[in-house]
């Protein structure tokens, strides 16, 4: 059964058009068990969201897609909640992404992604992530190195 991971609502301003509610009902119409909510660099949506999911009966996982600086590039790396210390931590890492940097410009480092990985599973998948781009660039061997870092970042908690 399929489970769609990686999805934005209108709080991904430009990038989702959808409100957490309508996307839950699309789910569970199509027959999906579950459903993530990942906005970019933000959890706006996740009260409406776990509310929609749990009223309709499918499982609500709640996430974002953080904006995170490698060597000063942005890249995007896509946060799953496995548990509530990993929704917490995932808070942690927007509210330090926002306040560390230019209003609008939220990131953050490998540095403090390192102190806040328990409790998340990460995906590699958006094109504009660290592994995708290394890819895309020409580049396997570098992809192969940044799979390497979130794979040990995330003690093995990596699509």
């Amino acid at each position: 059964m399929y489970t769609e991971l990686h999805c934005h609502s209108v709080f991904s301003l430009l990038d989702g058009a959808s409100e957490p509610e309508a996307l839950v009902a699309r789910a569970h119409a199509l027959g999906m068990p579950a459903l993530a909510l990942t906005d970019h660099d933000d959890l706006g949506g996740a009260v409406r969201f776990a509310q929609a999911a749990r009223e309709i009966g499918i499982a609500g996982i709640l996430g974002c897609e953080l904006t995170l600086a490698v060597q000063d590039q942005p890249t995007h790396l896509v946060l799953l909640a496995e548990t509530r210390e990993g929704y917490g931590n995932i808070a942690s890492l927007i509210t330090r992404g926002r306040m560390d940097h230019p209003r609008g410009h939220p990131r953050v480092s490998l540095d403090t992604l390192a102190q806040h990985t328990r409790g998340i599973f990460a995906l590699t998948g958006c094109p504009q992530g660290w592994v995708p781009s290394r890819i895309a660039a020409g580049d396997p061997d570098g992809a192969c190195e940044a799979a390497a870092a979130l794979l040990d970042l995330f003690e093995g908690r990596l699509a």
